[in-house]
């Protein structure tokens, strides 16, 4: 089972910047367009970007509501990716590995677990 993850942690514009990309990659992803259906539709997700990038543009004048306001937004969108990397790992196989490293994604190799041997020493 593949394991895929986003870089959404940092500094609001990087995280903004990165569900741009992320964004418009999924967008070209057949993988995701085959299964639309099932998957979290890209308007609601564009539309999570779009509300994140205005209440951080609200946001810079440091007033303590439009903080809170972006925080909810930028809450909001993340975890739509979160889902959105979620739902890719279902469905996601070995030979979609380039198409999602093409589309933003970064596919995680889970290491490999050490075989502890139990010796008991009387």
């Amino acid at each position: 089972m593949l394991h895929l993850k986003y870089e959404l942690s940092g500094k609001a514009s990087l995280v903004l910047s990165n569900c741009h990309r992320y964004y418009s990659g999924l967008a070209t992803l057949e993988l995701y367009k085959k299964a639309a259906e099932h998957a979290v539709p890209l308007e609601m997700i564009n539309a999570a970007i779009v509300d994140a990038e205005q209440k951080y543009n609200g946001a810079i004048n440091y007033d303590r509501i439009a903080i809170v306001m972006r925080n909810q937004a930028f809450k909001v969108m993340i975890d739509l990716f979160k889902k959105v990397a979620a739902y890719l790992q279902v469905i996601a196989t070995e030979e979609d590995i380039p198409a999602l490293l093409q589309a933003g994604v970064e596919v995680v190799v889970p290491p490999k677990r050490k075989k502890t041997t139990t010796s008991s020493s009387d």
